[in-house]
């Protein structure tokens, strides 16, 4: 019987002896005779035994179970297993009986699993054979089914898709938790220093601040570490823990039945009692104190879930889950964490000469004074190593939780009964001789190259395998892709594809396919992401799994791996961080650029009117927003006729329309017919003329360079100036130039492409228009200009921008790949795969928008007419930075303004 916080270790008496990581006092099988302690006090009800063993009794079975020590009548194999420490006992007998063998806790068979091949075929391989919890009666006596940890089918599902997804939307793996990790790092320093250099026991404190930061994440706020509601949780939580893996609770849930002989799990229901009576009352304050604008944890977005889902009977969003379920990520998340670094702290007092290596190490790449970043982790390779090795090393959950099978499964030549209870021994793989030099021994080279670099290891899976990724040479590829339509030779699905309209193809298939599904584009296979839940699960809950872009070929040749968009690893890293900072420190996001915007309303506004009402292009649009970007870029506007204005407009117009070119799509799929190919020679040539431009302003920036930098490329060569004698330096002259070519053609063209749709749309709903126009006339006074912070009192303006942005679905994918061998929704998806979410899927979603085919500012109203967020509106993916930073509303918003006028409402 598995059992999730079972190896618990208090920092003034561990269990195991650290130099070795085993337990202090090897068991072995007991004779048949003697009967353990346990098992002796089950015999002292004669009658009893000899009920449930006629209760107990195996029929003859049609499965092949895999071999295991035989069982002996009612008690099965406790003879041979140690309660106290049960994985030891599973590991000797793993050697006897192989790597998949069954053992009888009792009348409960249950299939254990051990090495890392095993468990890695069967948790990634046999996912969804795999896939359901164990039913184990302690944990359904208290939580009746509802939760995250011990749930079944669709309701587990569910709640671990929305903990998940709420989990990142409130910063777990994002920078966010790294302020609030920091922020409580600071209270425990505190606390460390206050004692002076004194002894103290590091276990009350330690659970403290791992839970605070848990309680923000959840609660939206910390305890004080001395306060007394917070101390009695820790304390009920701690108790439950050590309970939950003792032999007593563990004779419980072999012999339900006989609950009434054993107290430990009466005290784990009473605790548990405790705990939830707490967490009612903090529910109750929270809805009374309820604001849907203004969530501060998961608490709060379970409520305004439990909200949308009021009227829907069969919801899994109602009370007992909400409890169940924060309990679960309360008590998971305190008690796994502060366990590991306890022994963490252990370990570095028994090692000096590593921890004195990880400071040495730290002191090269930190400044005196700053704490460390998650950033920094590429560059302390030695610490990263050690932190991994405390993990394997401590062996924190060394049965993972039980699984069971969701039905009848054939593994490995035995037919394995759906519901039978399977246990990945993780212990087995964190100490598997195959994959570790010396498995025994604290050893941090485990996960160093011989070059001192840090490397990953497929072996290392601390938690279970879902939330690792493993990779491998072999031709027979264990990668299980997702389905699609089948291949025909050489060109794959193409011809199943719209070249020019690739977005609607793909919807089309999703219908046949699902959410998820394999496409060749000649012999490149893609993975195809459709629709919102799909999009927002892969590149919001596995942010850094997919964030790498994929070698297209054509954009290979243009930029050889530079700039913002195409780059990958810490270039792309270092570049987009720069640049996100270059541009917050010239006005993007602040009131500078809305009065540079605003300057520039009033010429496009004169040059509208010299038309003189007389039909213009609205090509004219360009100039305007363009112009917004090479302020930001150049450091200075251009006037209307300039000729390099005028022929950087011409080139960038010329180079997007070849970009959609079909003959274009085909030399990205077949590179090597470029010689028969000449759109993409047309193409090249285009961008190098943009290229000569530009290096014209590099050039004139570095003549006339202050540190009081005016725009984007002085910030460039700057930064480049000041690491000149920086080896690695990635401020190169080839990302210097590529970064800009990025900026000037994303700045541009989908900006100006967005408000020239605007004024189509507003053309064909005049309705719409006039609304706008009403609107904007009651907020904004006569003579005077609207500004951005004017918005929240324009909600069907504000809904009508929104709209534009999402009916056009101007970007309709931003094609990824995966960084790290990825488990995905029951695939098993290979590093460096192309992903494709499409985002005009997310944009028509039917279960998001009512009418998704239709232009319908009601999208973005609610019944009062107040505008309300979307979280499916994703017109520039998840990020918000490049593409959507040049495209934002502050651009949008002066389509709107000049509608007013008198003289151009003829538009």
């Amino acid at each position: 019987m598995a059992l999730p916080w079972k190896h618990h270790c208090a920092m003034t008496s561990c269990d195991s002896d650290i130099s070795t990581g085993r337990a202090k006092n090897d068991i072995t099988a007991l004779p048949a005779p003697v009967l353990p302690w346990h098992l002796q006090a089950l015999c002292h009800h004669g009658g009893l035994v000899a009920f449930i063993y006629f209760l107990t009794r195996s029929k003859k079975s049609i499965y092949s179970l895999p071999p295991g020590p035989p069982p002996l009548p009612l008690i099965g194999n406790l003879n041979v297993v140690d309660l106290k420490k049960p994985f030891q006992s599973l590991m000797e007998l793993s050697e006897k009986y192989g790597s998949i063998f069954t053992v009888h806790f009792g009348p409960r068979k249950t299939v254990v699993l051990a090495g890392y091949e095993t468990i890695k075929d069967a948790l990634l391989n046999h996912a969804e054979e795999f896939g359901e919890r164990a039913e184990i009666p302690i944990f359904r006596k208290t939580t009746h089914g509802n939760g995250i940890a011990f749930s079944h089918g669709e309701l587990w599902k569910t709640m671990r898709r929305f903990t998940s997804s709420t989990l990142r939307d409130f910063g777990v793996g994002k920078k966010t938790i790294e302020v609030r990790i920091l922020e409580e790092l600071n209270f425990l320093i505190n606390y460390f220093e206050s004692h002076q250099g004194k002894p103290f026991d590091t276990k009350v404190i330690l659970n403290s601040a791992v839970s605070n930061v848990i309680c923000s994440i959840l609660f939206g706020e910390r305890f004080e570490y001395e306060d007394p509601i917070f101390l009695t949780l820790l304390k009920l939580l701690n108790e439950n823990t050590k309970l939950l893996g003792s032999p007593m609770v563990q004779l419980y849930n072999f012999y339900p039945s006989l609950g009434f002989l054993f107290g430990a799990p009466k005290t784990v229901l009473r605790n548990v009692d405790e705990l939830n009576a707490f967490l009612e009352k903090f529910f109750k304050e929270h809805r009374q104190e309820f604001n849907e604008n203004n969530l501060t944890g998961f608490v709060d977005a379970f409520l305004m879930k439990q909200q949308q889902e009021s009227r829907n009977s069969h919801t899994h969003f109602h009370n007992e889950n909400l409890l169940f379920s924060t309990l679960d990520l309360f008590a998971a998340g305190t008690e796994t964490t502060s366990t590991t670094v306890r022994w963490g702290l252990l370990l570095m007092m028994k090692y000096p000469e590593i921890q004195r290596r990880i400071q040495e190490e730290m002191d090269q790449v930190i400044e005196p004074g700053q704490m460390p970043m998650l950033e920094d982790r590429k560059k302390l390779p030695y610490t990263d190593a050690v932190i991994h090795e405390i993990q394997r090393f401590s062996n924190i959950v060394p049965m993972s939780v039980s699984r069971s099978t969701s039905t009848d499964v054939n593994f490995r030549g035995y037919m394995i009964p759906k519901g039978i209870e399977v246990i990945p021994l993780l212990t087995s793989v964190l100490n598997d001789k195959s994959h570790w030099e010396t498995p025994d021994q604290f050893n941090p080279s485990h996960f160093l190259d011989a070059d001192g670099s840090f490397t990953r290891k497929e072996a290392f899976i601390p938690f279970s395998i879902g939330a690792f990724y493993f990779s491998t040479g072999s031709k027979n590829s264990p990668f299980k892709l997702p389905p699609g339509p089948p291949p025909l030779p050489i060109i794959g699905n193409l011809h199943l594809l719209d070249i020019r309209r690739q977005d609607k193809s793909l919807l089309k298939l999703a219908e046949k396919y699902g959410p998820v599904f394999t496409l060749h584009f000649g012999s490149q296979k893609a993975v195809v992401l459709t629709g919102y839940e799909a999009v927002k699960e892969a590149l919001v809950n596995f942010t850094d799994e997919f964030v790498d872009r994929p070698p297209i070929p054509i954009f290979e040749q243009i930029q050889h791996g530079n700039g913002v968009f195409f780059s990958n690893g810490e270039l792309w890293r270092t570049t987009r961080r720069f640049t996100v900072s270059s541009m917050r420190n010239l006005g993007m996001g602040k009131k500078l650029i809305e009065e540079k915007i605003l300057e520039e309303l009033h010429l496009l506004i004169d040059t509208i009117k010299s038309s003189r009402g007389e039909p213009f292009s609205l090509k004219s649009f360009n100039a305007a927003p363009t112009n917004i970007t090479f302020l930001m870029l150049f450091g200075d506007r251009f006037d209307y006729k300039d000729p390099t204005f005028v022929t950087l407009l011409r080139l960038i117009d010329e180079v997007m329309v070849l970009l959609g070119s079909p003959f274009l799509h085909f030399y990205n799929f077949y590179p090597f017919l470029g010689l028969f190919l000449k759109t993409h020679k047309i193409l090249l040539k285009k961008i190098e003329d943009v290229r000569i431009i530009l290096r014209n302003y590099i050039q004139i920036s570095r003549q006339d360079l202050s540190e009081n930098s005016l725009s984007y490329i002085d910030a460039l060569v700057f930064k480049q100036r000041k690491e000149t004698n920086k080896k690695d330096s990635l401020f190169h002259d080839e990302n210097i130039i590529a970064s800009v070519l990025d900026l000037v053609m994303a700045g541009t063209e989908t900006t100006a492409t967005t408000l020239q749709w605007a004024i189509l749309l507003m053309m064909k709903y005049p309705e719409i228009q006039k609304k706008v126009q009403e609107e904007i006339g009651t907020v904004v006074q006569s003579g005077s200009q609207a500004t951005y912070e004017d918005r929240t009192n324009m909600p069907f303006t504000n809904a009508v921008i929104h709209e534009v942005q999402r009916f056009i679905t101007l970007l309709p994918h931003v094609p990824r790949c995966t960084s790290v061998d990825t488990h995905f929704r029951g695939y098993f998806l290979p590093k460096g795969i192309t992903v494709i979410p499409s985002l005009t899927s997310v944009l028509l979603d039917k279960t998001q928008w009512e009418t998704p085919h239709e232009f319908n500012p009601n999208h973005f109203l609610d019944a009062d007419g107040k505008f309300v967020k979307k979280e499916a509106f994703l017109p520039f993916s998840t990020e918000s930075f490049p593409q959507a930073t040049f495209s934002s509303a502050r651009h949008w918003y002066i389509i709107f303004i000049m509608w007013p006028d008198p003289t151009i409402t003829s538009l």
